[in-house]
């Protein structure tokens, strides 16, 4: 599945694609990236996500809500294994600017105390 998606993303950086399109391999990009992740493969994974994220809509919180959500959390995740706070950080801030409930903020406030604790010493 993962090669399939990598070969995906190749065509991507060079085609003009529908917003249908652009959905679909995101939401490709999004199950790659967990796969890497269950097998810790985490540069890999932000690979996915990367790519997942660029192919998101403008408006993706409105129109992309749940492919969204899972995209910044599993990039704030990645960054939290990897040691990048500063993408963590700025994943986090964009799932709490477009949360839509306090079910969907668990995980992302998870992440945010696992960020602020360090300096809380």
């Amino acid at each position: 599945y993962r090669l399939a998606v990598d070969q995906i993303n190749i065509y991507c950086k060079d085609a003009f694609l529908s917003s249908e399109k652009r959905s679909e391999f995101a939401s490709m990009n999004a199950t790659a990236a967990k796969l890497a992740i269950a097998l810790s493969f985490f540069e890999q994974a932000r690979c996915y996500i990367d790519v997942g994220m660029e192919l998101l809509e403008p408006n993706c919180w409105a129109e992309q809500y749940s492919l969204s959500l899972d995209l910044y959390e599993m990039s704030a995740s990645v960054s939290c294994f990897n040691g990048d706070s500063n993408t963590m950080s700025r994943c986090l801030n964009e799932i709490i600017a477009n949360v839509k409930s306090f079910e969907d903020s668990l995980t992302s406030s998870t992440l945010l105390a696992k960020l602020l604790a360090p300096s809380s010493k």
